[in-house]
């Protein structure tokens, strides 16, 4: 070390003087710190070279970060590109592909929705989306999939606001309860598998949009005082002795039996029915009917027709849930509903 000091000050100039030609310690400390850091230069040369490698590596970084962002922001609202990696990119960066009254819609959940539908018109309706029929089909889709996610923010904030929740093992019974339906003798892992080949969705995945549709109708059968005041008004008419066939021929909202007096003819007891109508039938005897039942989409009362041992046949009177819907028209009207993507309005997927 001495020697290494000695070469190095061998080179140095003399120590400065002040003005009259005077050394004094301050000038001697000055000139001996000057020195001593030159010498640091040569004994620590690797320091200073980490440091430079270490900035440069920042840089690096923080470039191919903007860039990655840069394109992924293009792929999601420029392109909209629906492919599985873009896919996954959603379930991880939590991104937003509209607002609904303040709270972000996620893009993951817009795009489990619409892949389920690419997937399953692809593989079980054989529609070609790069046709001109497909094309539109493709949009009618998108739309489908952007308003159902809308609709799942704003009843989540319903659900906050109101402190209604779905639990797991709601999910799950109701999972269990559909596979138990069926009466085919399929194992969760079987059934999992059908959800996969029609669906592209895992169990998971499936479970999410469960959960969705029972926190809907949690939140719609607590809100809906204007449905329930209608079902409990016919639910008293019914008990006073009134004709159910005229009742729901008067008052039903549901179209499809409506002028039937809400029969709906025999129907397997293997049928998927997620408001659980079967069930609630099947409970009966011939003539009796129910209590207020809270289904995914209203209110019914169901009266049992027939039934044996592979069908039923029931009546129904349905009141549709309207308060989520009318919310999200007034949303839309006061413009607290802003979209990222551009995607048209509902039209016929062949019109």
């Amino acid at each position: 070390m001495n020697k290494f000091l000695n070469k190095v000050t061998s080179k140095q100039p003399a120590p400065p003087v002040e003005a009259g030609g005077r050394i004094t310690n301050e000038t001697v400390a000055e000139h001996r710190e000057r020195i001593l850091s030159d010498a640091r230069k040569f004994k620590y040369p690797l320091q200073y070279t980490k440091h430079r490698i270490l900035l440069t590596s920042i840089g690096i970084v923080i470039i191919a970060t903007i860039s990655f962002l840069g394109f992924a922001g293009w792929q999601l609202y420029v392109v909209q590109n629906t492919d599985k990696f873009i896919y996954r990119l959603t379930q991880a960066l939590p991104v937003p592909v509209a607002t609904a009254d303040g709270d972000w819609v996620s893009y993951d959940d817009y795009l489990r929705e619409l892949r389920s539908s690419i997937h399953y018109f692809s593989t079980k309706e054989a529609v070609n989306f790069n046709s001109d029929d497909g094309k539109r089909q493709l949009e009618y889709q998108k739309r489908l999939a952007l308003d159902k996610a809308i609709e799942a923010t704003v009843v989540s904030k319903f659900a906050r606001q109101e402190n209604v929740s779905v639990s797991g093992k709601e999910v799950s019974d109701f999972i269990d309860a559909q596979i138990g339906n069926n009466k085919l003798g399929l194992t969760r892992d079987a059934y999992a598998q059908v959800i996969s080949d029609y669906y592209d969705w895992s169990i998971d995945e499936y479970g999410q949009s469960i959960k969705k549709q029972l926190l809907r109708k949690k939140v719609s059968s607590k809100l809906d005082t204007e449905a329930r005041k209608k079902a409990e008004d016919a639910l008293k008419t019914l008990e006073s002795g009134g004709d159910f066939t005229k009742l729901a021929n008067e008052v039903s909202e549901d179209l499809s039996t409506k002028t039937v007096g809400g029969d709906t003819g025999l129907i397997s007891k293997n049928t998927t029915d997620p408001s659980g109508l079967i069930a609630e039938a099947s409970k009966l005897q011939p003539g009796q009917f129910t209590k207020i039942v809270e289904g995914v989409d209203g209110f019914y009362i169901v009266k049992l027709l027939e039934s044996n041992n592979e069908e039923v046949r029931f009546a129904k009177i349905l009141f549709k849930y309207n308060y989520i819907d009318q919310k999200l028209i007034e949303l839309k009207d006061q413009g607290k509903i802003k979209e990222f993507i551009n995607v048209a309005p509902i039209v016929s997927p062949t019109g």
